[in-house]
């Protein structure tokens, strides 16, 4: 039993009341959770302010993480190793969100036009991937799944009548719903399971 592990049960072990239909094991899983975002939450802060990212870094987080919610996607085995993953993933977009060339108006519609249909198309093939925490249930799957698309469009022609306005706003976005997308191919699933047979 892990740290986080053995605190999480304490917790809950403390929290169980007669009332509660959850059990001490549900109970501090949920905790457990909880506990390890608000440690990838604190890294991810701590790493952004670090590189002078943070701005960066925070929008492009908040915008992957909401489409993530609703589609799943490529999940590491060790939360540990989740962590770190999702540090550098966080830190590379942010320096790449702040290094981006500035693209004149017109090529950076095509570009998020471009990167937006792509994501549009994997996210209308994959979306949302079974994991863990994902409900089964058909409609509820097609919810999700209509619920991601209508936002990629709204998402994609806000960010192409904003460019001229908020040029890094609208690039953020459009390298959040591209990461988002990438992590729910088939291909990403099996690279990661190659390399977690390896590691």
């Amino acid at each position: 039993m892990t740290g986080m592990e053995k605190v999480s049960m304490r917790l809950a072990q403390r929290l169980k009341t007669e009332e509660m239909p959850y059990s001490v094991g549900t109970l501090a899983h949920g905790i457990e959770i909880f506990l390890f975002n608000l440690v990838s939450l604190v890294a991810i802060c701590l790493g952004s302010l670090f590189l002078n990212l943070f701005k960066e870094v925070i929008f492009f987080f908040a915008f992957f993480y909401f489409f993530r919610t609703i589609t799943g996607g490529v999940h590491l085995r060790s939360p540990w190793t989740c962590l770190l993953a999702t540090l550098v993933l966080m830190l590379a977009g942010g320096f790449l969100i702040k290094h981006f060339p500035i693209l004149s108006a017109p090529y950076a519609q095509l570009f998020i036009l471009a990167v937006s249909g792509l994501s549009f198309g994997v996210n209308y093939r994959h979306a949302p991937a079974a994991h863990t925490y994902a409900p089964d249930k058909p409609a509820i799957q097609r919810r999700n799944r209509l619920m991601i698309l209508m936002m990629i469009l709204i998402g994609c022609t806000i960010s192409i009548i904003l460019v001229g306005y908020t040029y890094q706003l609208s690039m953020t976005y459009t390298f959040a719903i591209l990461l988002q997308s990438v992590l729910l191919m088939p291909s990403s699933f099996r690279l990661l399971a190659r390399l977690e047979k390896t590691i």
